[in-house]
């Protein structure tokens, strides 16, 4: 009989304790709202709302895909970010959250005051930045190279373009990792589309340097001028490198090293008016607009820049010339032979 109570004392026992964690785990489980199910954000938009810095609706929603306002994200943000202020209701509710921000240092004073307006992806893009580091504007360039901003493709930033309420808090759960000090993962198409919309090359992401002449036109004879347009710089190990698809791979040697070598892509315009009419001699772009160490010379399936212009009438020539390069002998400087000249474009 003993034995008998002990096995029943340890089945009460037993329900005892497992009803306790049944109950103890329905009670701390997260909020769940009917439209978020098996979304992509399902368990980040739980924690934030664990997190007590967001919350659904009242008829049970949260609304993941709809555009957040410059004022929910603010407000968002500042609740994240533990910023105590007084609320107040009524059109402006908003507005202590703005205050604080901008008593902060985060929201600088050209901010957009349209605040129940969407929120754009480049205000995202401050926001975020400076939330983690004030000392800097918060560019694309800035919030692409933290990580803290992800392009929509690995050409696309759609820096106009607005988020919505789960993206919204994608990025302020990395806002919060990086302030705790987290290293982000970066998305390198993200800052080398930012990099080159910025300053025209991606020197910066991919080899380390900092472009020069981009920009700069030089004369070259009666009537006509050369200018560099874009200096990019693309991995042929990566065969989702977007613009490796340019490059017309029947001309690119096999036998290279392709985690050794990159593609040196230079965005010339050659512009030639009236006056250059039979006053110059021919132009062969693959012999005067030559990478310096170069491995190779490749042909592009798309984009090329005319191979031989003949100054026979008025005209406007864009395009790339393509050249193969070893890492190691642009790891400190890049140069190009342009117009018979070596110009540094790319350095320490």
């Amino acid at each position: 009989m003993r034995k008998r109570y002990s096995v029943l004392g340890m089945t009460v026992l037993c329900a005892i304790t497992i009803g306790f964690d049944v109950m103890n785990s329905s009670a701390q489980s997260p909020t769940l709202f009917k439209d978020t199910y098996q979304h992509w954000a399902e368990s980040s938009i739980q924690n934030a709302v664990q997190k007590k810095y967001v919350d659904g609706y009242e008829e049970g929603t949260f609304k993941p895909d709809v555009p957040i306002s410059r004022a929910e994200f603010i407000k968002m943000l500042a609740m994240a970010m533990g910023e105590k202020v007084n609320k107040i209701e009524g059109d402006g509710w908003f507005q202590p959250y703005v205050d604080r921000l901008k008593s902060k240092g985060i929201i600088p004073a050209e901010f957009p005051e349209r605040y129940n307006e969407p929120l754009q992806r480049f205000e995202m893009s401050i926001l975020s930045v400076r939330s983690v580091d004030k000392t800097l504007k918060g560019s694309m360039v800035d919030s692409t190279k933290m990580g803290l901003i992800h392009g929509v493709s690995r050409t696309d930033l759609d820096v106009y373009g607005t988020s919505t309420r789960a993206q919204a808090i994608t990025i302020i759960e990395r806002i919060l990792a990086a302030k705790n000090g987290e290293k982000l993962q970066v998305d390198k198409y993200a800052a080398s589309a930012a990099e080159i919309a910025a300053t025209g090359s991606n020197v910066g992401t991919m080899l380390g340097l900092k472009a020069r002449e981009v920009g700069t036109e030089w004369p070259y004879g009666t009537g006509v001028t050369v200018k560099l347009n874009q200096l990019i710089i693309a991995d042929p190990s990566d065969v989702d490198d977007p613009y490796m698809k340019l490059i017309k791979m029947s001309t690119f040697d096999n036998q290279l090293d392709k985690s050794e070598n990159v593609v040196v892509l230079a965005n010339f315009t050659i512009n030639a008016d009236e006056s250059s009419v039979g006053k110059n001699s021919d132009f062969h772009s693959y012999q005067i607009l030559t990478l310096l160490d170069k491995t190779d010379e490749l042909l592009l399936a798309e984009q090329m820049l005319k191979r031989w212009i003949q100054f026979d009438i008025p005209q406007v020539q864009t395009g790339f010339v393509a050249y193969t390069g070893k890492k190691s002998y642009l790891f400190k400087t890049m140069e190009f032979n342009i117009l018979g000249k070596q110009i540094i474009v790319g350095a320490k």
